[in-house]
């Protein structure tokens, strides 16, 4: 048990990206099919989301380090902490869908995209699916989180699609970044 706690970070972001692939594909399965088979993990779901995706964001400042300031840091210490306070706001009966969490991802995901796109860190296709997705989620909760306009139910495949496309660039972004990071590494010694 020690040793994934202690593991490089590299290594960390890799199992967190794949776990937080895993754990939105299912939770779209199952959201899809309209089944509540998961209602008794489903708290337990959202901490394994809420997890992986932090790792993922502190991570995100080591893969990026010296393509950006070192206040990014600190920033991404603020975002992950809002990431699992509003993840645990949500497993509580006190809130239904805690929607600033995913604006503040989303709004943050874009920046973080846009700012190393062409950098060489992350692959084409996980950038542009990225700031893909981060763009229509950033629009989509914006609309009702500043405007408290609810999107018309036939934009709601926009959503999804805008979804899928976050999820897919963060997590095979970060876990094939970090496994060319980790080669190139070991090509240099």
């Amino acid at each position: 048990m020690k040793k994934f706690f202690t593991q490089p970070i590299g290594d960390l972001a890799r199992q967190n990206a794949l776990t937080f692939l895993v754990i939105n594909l299912v939770g779209i399965g199952v959201e899809l099919s309209g089944s509540t088979a998961l209602d008794a993990v489903d708290n337990l779901f959202s901490f394994i989301w809420g997890f992986s995706l932090i790792s993922i964001i502190i991570a995100g400042y080591y893969l990026a380090e010296g393509h950006v300031p070192e206040y990014w840091k600190m920033a991404t210490t603020v975002l992950a902490t809002f990431i699992i306070f509003g993840t645990f706001l949500e497993m509580t009966e006190l809130e239904e869908g805690f929607l600033p969490i995913y604006f503040f991802w989303a709004f943050n995901s874009l920046i973080y995209g846009l700012t190393l796109r062409g950098s060489g860190i992350f692959r084409p296709i996980y950038e542009n699916l990225t700031i893909l997705g981060a763009l229509i989620i950033t629009i989509g909760t914006s609309a009702e989180l500043f405007f408290d306009y609810d999107l018309p139910e036939a934009v709601e495949i926009v959503g999804l699609v805008g979804w899928i496309s976050l999820i897919v660039g963060t997590s095979l972004g970060n876990y094939f970044a970090w496994g060319d990071k980790a080669t190139s590494s070991s090509e240099m010694e």
